[in-house]
């Protein structure tokens, strides 16, 4: 869950997503060369520790995997912004993440819905399904209410943000992060490279047991 802060106040636009605009470049080198591998056992880096944890989808370390966000349902504005999210996300080599309008049956899949204004700020959710420590679903809600009068950049940065949370990413601690528990609309969209190191230590990471 994010917050979005200042969304009355004007600012500069960073980035104007459209369905066929460029995808903005992460900022990061990736330490395995392209693959989405990790040192056995490697956690999460500047991870906000009173935050709700979040869990992983199925998958087999070092392999990747693919997540489906489902944009029938939304306004055009909406899906716009998870189809440029779902390519930022992609640049990981540990996801690939795709803006579908209906989820394949059985696949790995957060739904993507609006609705109005919720109390205390909240601009979006991310509701996890877990079964054993799996994430089985997932479930992303976007206000409105405070959205429509966000930039595009605040905007979008609320949905990288959440579709975080659905890969698996809990809160960081850095302010300049797009997931921290706040933003705004000087929020950069793009993740930083220990938001992608994250999702490396997650998926790339053989986990020792006991």
């Amino acid at each position: 869950m994010a917050v979005l802060v200042g969304v009355a106040v004007a600012v500069s636009v960073l980035f104007v997503p459209t369905s066929s605009g460029p995808i903005p470049s992460a900022p990061w080198a990736d330490p395995a060369g392209g693959g989405c591998v990790a040192a056995p056992g490697a956690s999460q880096r500047d991870v906000d520790q009173e935050d709700t944890p979040e869990y992983p989808w199925s998958h087999t370390a070092g392999q990747g995997i693919t997540v489906y966000f489902e944009t029938g349902a939304l306004p055009p504005r909406y899906a716009g912004f998870v189809e440029t999210a779902a390519g930022i996300w992609s640049q990981s080599p540990c996801v690939e993440a795709i803006a579908i309008d209906r989820c394949p049956a059985g696949a790995a899949c957060s739904t993507v819905a609006v609705t109005g204004a919720r109390s205390r700020g909240t601009d979006g959710e991310s509701e996890g399904v877990q079964r054993d420590g799996i994430r089985v679903g997932n479930a992303i809600t976007l206000y409105t209410g405070l959205l429509d009068d966000a930039s595009d950049n605040g905007a979008l940065a609320v949905v990288v943000h959440e579709m975080g949370h659905a890969l698996g990413l809990v809160h960081r601690n850095d302010r300049d992060s797009v997931m921290n528990a706040e933003t705004d609309d000087r929020t950069d969209p793009v993740p930083d490279a220990v938001d992608f190191y994250n999702l490396t230590a997650i998926y790339g990471a053989v986990q020792s047991e006991g």
